[in-house]
């Protein structure tokens, strides 16, 4: 059972029964995105920089994969960076994710499934990453592992809304909702720039948000650093907070039984208030929340 791809992982459901499943989770986990204005600054599933005041066109970012320290053998954390997908339901994403030891390099264009790549990564490299748009609908996806070398590129054809632009440390969701985030220590961001407007910038001056990734107890899970003085680097770090009570109460997490690519992340509501969550399947799907 040591093969990359055939070691056995358990989801628990509602009712404490499990799923055993002989893929490893990354190929059943999909990074998601809030439905959340950039107003807000926590998420249940994102934190890092967000930048939603302009049209983006390109984004890059550096980070070294981290190496984690404990947790259970179903825990799981992406980084990547993308654009779109705050206040959208389109998001093209690439980036590294570390599941039951093992990492793993991806891309990802919402709502289609996330598309590992052949690029070997693991703990401790550093990890180059820029998404480019050539021409209209046309993308470019580079990799490159700063540590050993090795790059991969490919090209995609994606309607973005251009809406957002995003540097993100991420609690993936799998089809039985938020896989628990592992212990990944601190990640840092370095080199991290985009196109807004046309014009180059770094994250300080795309005017990007600070976002906290929180629990439902409203703790914190993983907070990011203030920007460096080149305005294009940061860190993310985790707490010892538990988020095992991310996934909300259970009438949700029945919810989240979807397809993965159907769910999306969101921004905890105020302390008592009720919010109305949006599931993307077959149009709209509401439910009301009841925050406590």
């Amino acid at each position: 059972m040591t093969k990359k791809l055939n070691f056995l992982a358990a989801t628990t459901l509602l009712g404490g029964s499990l799923l055993f499943t002989s893929t490893p989770v990354w190929a059943q986990t999909q990074p998601q995105s809030p439905i959340s204005s950039v107003s807000n600054t926590s998420s249940y599933n994102w934190a890092g920089y967000v930048a939603a005041n302009g049209s983006y066109t390109s984004i890059t970012g550096t980070w070294i994969i981290p190496q984690v320290t404990s947790g259970n053998s179903l825990s799981a954390d992406a980084t990547w960076v993308g654009i779109g997908g705050v206040g959208s339901t389109d998001l093209i994403q690439a980036g590294t994710m570390n599941s039951s030891g093992q990492s793993q390099a991806w891309f990802e264009t919402l709502p289609q499934a996330i598309s590992p790549i052949s690029l070997p990564v693991k703990a401790g490299d550093s990890i180059t990453v820029l998404l480019d748009q050539r021409s209209a609908g046309v993308w470019n996806i580079s990799f490159n592992d700063n540590t050993t070398g090795q790059n991969y590129q490919t090209s995609v054809n994606y309607n973005s809304s251009l809406s957002s632009a995003e540097w993100i440390e991420e609690m993936p969701a799998s089809n039985f909702g938020f896989i628990p985030l592992d212990n990944f220590g601190t990640v840092q961001f370095t080199n991290s720039s985009t196109i807004q407007n046309g014009q180059p910038t770094t994250i300080t001056g795309a005017n990007a948000q600070m976002m906290t990734m929180v629990n439902a107890g409203r703790e914190n899970l993983a907070s990011p650093s203030a920007l460096g003085a080149d305005g294009g680097s940061f860190t993310v770090t985790r707490s010892g907070a538990s988020s095992a009570s991310s996934v909300g109460p259970g009438y949700v997490r029945r919810r989240w039984s979807h397809v993965s690519r159907d769910i999306q992340g969101y921004t905890p509501p105020a302390q008592g208030s009720t919010r109305i969550l949006r599931f993307y399947r077959d149009g709209f799907q509401t439910l009301f929340f009841q925050f406590r």
